[in-house]
C-alpha cells in the first residue's frame, strides 16, 4: 500500500504529472490534477473503488490497474483527444502500447503520478459508460465508505436522473444538509441499493442507508 500523502509531496505529485502533459493531453492531466488534491490519504482506497467499478463494467480487466494504464498513456503516441470515446482510446492503450516493469521508477511521486493519471482515464471511462458523471470528490467518498462496486454505479445514474449533486453525499453522511436534502438522498441511496440488490426489500435497503456514514477518522 502506498504511504499517506504529505501536503509538501502534493505539489510535487501535480508537478510531475503537469510534465507529462504533452504525452497524455490536457484534459488527463486536468482530472489526474484534481484527484491528486482531493485525495490524500484516501489514493490507495480510491485506486481500489475504481479499479474494481471499472472491471465491473468491462472497462478494463481484472488483472489490470491504475498505474499500468497510466504508465501507458505517459508512453502513447496518441492522446484521449485522437479518438470519439475515452474507451476507445483506453482499448488502444491495452492493445497497442506495450510497458515492461524496468522500463519504470520505483519513486513514489512516479508511481503516484502513474496512478493519478490512470484513475483519471478509469474515471472517464465510466462516465462515458454510464451516461453520468463521476467526479473526484463523490470518488473519494464512497471509497472512504467502502461501498460496494454495484451501489456505486447506480447512485451514480440515480444521482444523475434526480438531479442531485453527487458531491453533497459527503454533507448527506455528515447530516449537514437540509431534512428536504437529507429526505431526497435517502429516497435515492435506497433506491440505489434495491437496484443493486434485486432482492432486497425496501426495508433492509432502508436500514442500510440509515447506518451509513463517514469513517471517524474522515470526519
Amino acid at each position: 500500500m502506498l504511504p499517506v500523502i504529505a501536503m509538501p509531496q502534493i505539489a510535487s505529485l501535480i508537478a510531475a504529472v503537469t510534465r507529462v502533459a504533452t504525452t497524455v493531453g490536457p484534459m488527463i492531466v486536468k482530472n489526474a490534477s484534481l484527484l491528486l488534491e482531493v485525495a490524500s490519504k484516501s489514493l490507495p482506497q480510491i485506486i481500489k473503488t475504481i479499479e474494481t467499478v471499472s472491471a465491473v463494467i468491462n472497462i478494463i480487466r481484472p488483472n489490470e490497474t491504475a498505474e499500468e494504464l497510466g504508465a501507458k498513456a505517459m508512453k502513447a503516441d496518441k492522446k484521449p483527444e485522437d479518438f470519439d470515446e475515452i474507451n476507445a482510446y483506453i482499448d488502444y492503450l491495452r492493445e497497442e502500447v506495450k510497458v515492461e516493469k524496468d522500463e519504470l521508477s520505483e519513486e513514489t511521486v512516479d508511481v503516484m503520478a502513474r496512478q493519478a493519471i490512470g484513475v483519471s482515464l478509469m474515471v472517464k471511462g465510466v462516465s462515458e459508460k454510464i451516461g453520468a458523471e463521476l467526479t473526484m470528490p463523490f470518488l473519494k467518498t464512497v471509497s472512504e465508505t467502502r461501498l460496494d462496486a454495484s451501489v456505486i454505479l447506480e447512485m451514480i445514474k440515480l444521482y444523475s436522473s434526480n438531479g442531485l449533486n453527487m458531491d453533497d453525499y459527503d454533507k448527506y453522511l455528515g447530516k449537514a444538509l437540509s431534512i428536504e436534502q437529507l429526505d431526497k438522498h435517502s429516497e435515492v441511496l435506497v433506491e440505489a441499493y434495491q437496484k443493486a440488490n434485486p432482492t432486497m426489500s425496501t426495508e433492509q435497503a432502508e436500514d442500510i442507508v440509515m447506518g451509513l456514514e463517514l469513517p471517524k477518522d474522515c470526519l
